[in-house]
């Protein structure tokens, strides 16, 4: 089975259907289902702090689905501080402003010794450079 890194906007427009890109991702979510995912805490994190978990419906089919037995929550302790680091340097020093969770993913993409050969985001640009050089897919 393939391991599929997700980021946050993947499940707010999952499982809000107020959320612009809720259409399109009902129409690969099937899709996913081929893949083992793998989620990082702080993705979650930012998942949860949206309106998503005032929406009871929502937030029920969630929880639900983050049950299912093809999902792996990552550890994101060993790249804490290295995603704190570049945060900063990426928006102060090269210009390229990313979110904490976003260089967390990056890290992450980085990690040879993580199995990762898919990454579903709708921010493909933030994440191109290490997905060609991994040879890791964008879904």
């Amino acid at each position: 089975m393939e391991y599929t890194l997700v980021d946050t906007g993947i499940w707010i427009a999952m499982f809000d259907p107020r959320d612009p890109h809720h259409a399109r991702i009902v129409e690969i979510a099937d899709y996913l289902d081929l893949y083992h995912l793998v989620l990082p805490w702080p993705t979650l994190y930012e998942t949860l702090r949206t309106r998503l978990s005032r929406n009871r419906q929502a937030l029920y089919r969630f929880e639900h689905y983050l049950k299912r037995p093809q999902i792996t929550f990552l550890n994101d302790e060993p790249y804490r501080q290295a995603a704190l680091d570049l945060c900063f340097y990426s928006s102060l020093q090269a210009y390229r402003p990313l979110s904490m969770v976003d260089c967390l993913i990056r890290l992450i993409l980085e990690d040879i010794n993580v199995k990762i050969d898919a990454l579903a985001t709708f921010n493909e640009s933030d994440f191109m450079d290490l997905c060609v050089k991994r040879q890791i897919e964008i879904l």
